[in-house]
């Protein structure tokens, strides 16, 4: 065979492989291509899905058999795996291998939990509150210096809408892991007040004005039984006590009502209050200079 023959052939053989490996690229990139198009599909319906239902679950009769206090957590949870288990089939309907991808979000995983140590105490807390329920949704409740009523037990955050409308967040890994005062967990709550008068009034007199200012009022429960008292003794005052049981609800409604009408009892039975004195701007200047006088004196002698 001559050499013009040969390389004739070996032309076309490289000729041959070129076709071929240009149609394997297209043929790859053609398949590649559809599947992503099908995985894309799949994620678009699968997700149209998922919202209707995540709509649907709070007005449907199962969710309503849920603790209110444990349902958006509930809700955030299925979302969450639903979401997962779309993303894992998309995933698989593009060809990508499962195993390797698994190895990937382990480490990532890893990597994450060390750079998030405080989010995931945050969602550790929420877990917590959620299975031990020191309080629920609509429930007043105190950690710390602030304080409100429940609005929503989230992953990471307890959302309470103070009395003066003001929106706080707390961190559910501080909240688990401090005080918290239930106001609402108890059907009664005692009303604590506290009233000075001068040491020279008759003592039976006052206690006499103070029951006068709680008779009638049918939201105070008789048992357990009112106290009218006094608390402390004062070298200048005596301190007298009320306490009355009353139903949580009504808690704030007869603590003011009972402020006004023991004010207005001692006005009307003219019971002394001790009088605070007050100094005036004026007379403690007068006074310092009256002080500072005999040293400037001293000075220019």
């Amino acid at each position: 065979m001559n050499t013009g023959a040969v390389d004739q052939i070996e032309n076309e053989i490289r000729v041959w492989s070129f076709q071929n490996f240009g149609n394997g690229i297209a043929l790859g990139i053609s398949r590649f291509m559809g599947k992503l198009f099908f995985a894309l599909l799949v994620f678009l319906i699968g997700r149209y899905c998922i919202r209707k239902l995540i709509s649907f679950l709070p007005k449907s009769r199962i969710c309503e058999k849920i603790n209110p206090t444990v349902r958006p957590f509930a809700i955030k949870a299925i979302r969450f795996v639903l979401y997962f288990f779309l993303g894992m089939s998309c995933i698989s309907i593009m060809g990508i291998p499962m195993a390797s991808l698994i190895t990937v979000l382990a480490s990532a995983g890893v990597a994450v939990g060390l750079a998030m140590q405080g989010s995931l105490s945050n969602l550790a807390g929420g877990i917590m509150l959620l299975l031990f329920r020191p309080f629920q949704v609509h429930d007043y409740i105190k950690s710390g210096s602030d304080e409100g009523t429940v609005q929503e037990v989230s992953v990471f955050y307890t959302i309470i809408l103070s009395p003066d409308n003001k929106k706080i967040s707390i961190p559910n890994g501080n909240l688990m892991n401090s005080n918290i005062i239930n106001y609402s967990s108890e059907a009664l709550r005692r009303v604590d007040l506290t009233f000075s008068v001068a040491r020279e009034e008759d003592p039976e007199r006052v206690e006499k004005a103070l029951k006068a200012a709680v008779e009638g009022d049918n939201r105070i429960l008789h048992k357990p039984e009112p106290f009218f008292g006094i608390s402390e003794v004062k070298n200048d005052a005596l301190n007298f006590a009320i306490r009355v049981w009353v139903e949580s609800k009504r808690y704030w409604d007869v603590y003011n009502t009972l402020n006004k009408r023991v004010i207005l009892e001692f006005y009307r039975e003219k019971i002394t209050i001790p009088n605070t004195k007050l100094k005036s701007l004026a007379s403690s200047t007068e006074e310092s200079e009256a002080l500072e006088q005999p040293k400037r004196i001293e000075q220019s002698k």
